[in-house]
């Protein structure tokens, strides 16, 4: 099965027929999204790993190393599936390189999500462990069902107030993230000036939660369309924590949806994160799948 299957290299020319396979193959993420992860948050092209077979190509992943997080780990991502491959296929033509790539890097570790809904082989877990990958967390995806009323929104103490992110507060909202996130083994922080240049042009849209002029608390609402959204950040700085933030900006976050015409939310959250699963699960999301996440230490 394995001979039918090989790997082709990726240039940025090749982007935007990837792209195209991987939102028409069961991808996760917009098209957007899924060229600035090939383009932008990969190193370098060699990190792209496309599949193919007779029939063109049947998996796409990446090795995303230019987002930081609290576990120093890239991350290898399946954007795109259409076949999977036999285990050995899979440790030959994805396993193998992702790690060779991701030892030539700054990382310290590089992780790997096997989502059930983009299985890459029979038995992807067995085919990690082999390679000396243990397990590391586990993620959670959420969902608030479109059926539930908008909740409430509390006046704000005097003093603050809502914002839209701009470029005048983008160092202070990225030192924010950096301290929201500093443990965080699954939240990505993209380079200051990835995240600089996205906000500027108006890509990424955030409501800012400010203490006076400080950045308190922020949080990333992506409308989806057919009624659906997205919460794909939500966080307050620690020194803020105990003060009722992050039921603030949930609901500043489901306001937003609402307002775009989305009703039926989802988010991911990591199980080591407890607070954040009981405070979502207090607005309504429950969970739909549980995604074991391996890692493999890359240096010590």
């Amino acid at each position: 099965m394995t001979d039918s299957f090989r790997r082709v290299p990726f240039t940025p020319a090749d982007a935007d027929a990837v792209v195209a396979f991987c939102v028409g193959h069961g991808g996760p993420y917009d098209a957007v999204l899924v060229k600035t992860l090939l383009v932008d948050m990969t190193s370098d092209p060699a990190g792209v790993l496309v599949v193919r077979d007779a029939d063109g190509i049947a998996l796409v992943a990446a090795v995303v190393d230019r987002m930081r997080n609290g576990a120093d780990a890239a991350s290898l991502e399946t954007l795109g599936l259409r076949v999977p491959l036999s285990d050995s296929g899979f440790a030959r033509l994805v396993v193998d390189p992702a790690v060779a790539f991701a030892r030539s890097g700054a990382r310290r570790a590089l992780h790997v999500a096997l989502h059930p809904e983009r299985r890459a082989a029979p038995d992807p877990e067995r085919v990690l462990r082999d390679a000396g990958f243990a397990p590391a967390y586990d993620g959670f995806e959420m969902r608030r069902p479109a059926s539930l009323p908008l909740p409430p929104s509390d006046p704000l103490p005097p003093g603050w107030t809502w914002a839209a992110l701009d470029a005048a507060r983008v160092d202070d909202a990225y030192a924010a993230l950096s301290e929201m996130f500093r443990d965080a083994p699954a939240t990505h922080l993209r380079p200051r000036e990835d995240f600089r240049a996205a906000v500027t042009s108006g890509v990424a849209r955030w409501r800012a939660l400010l203490d006076g002029d400080r950045v308190a608390g922020l949080v990333r609402a992506i409308a989806h369309g057919n009624d659906r959204g997205e919460i794909r950040v939500l966080g307050r700085r620690p020194d803020y924590r105990g003060q009722g933030l992050g039921p603030r900006l949930l609901v500043e976050g489901l306001r937003v949806l609402a307002e775009s015409g989305a009703r039926a939310i989802d988010l991911s959250v990591e199980a080591a994160n407890e607070r954040a699963l009981d405070l979502y699960r207090r607005f309504g999301f429950t969970v739909l799948t549980r995604t074991p996440v391996f890692g493999l230490a890359l240096r010590g």
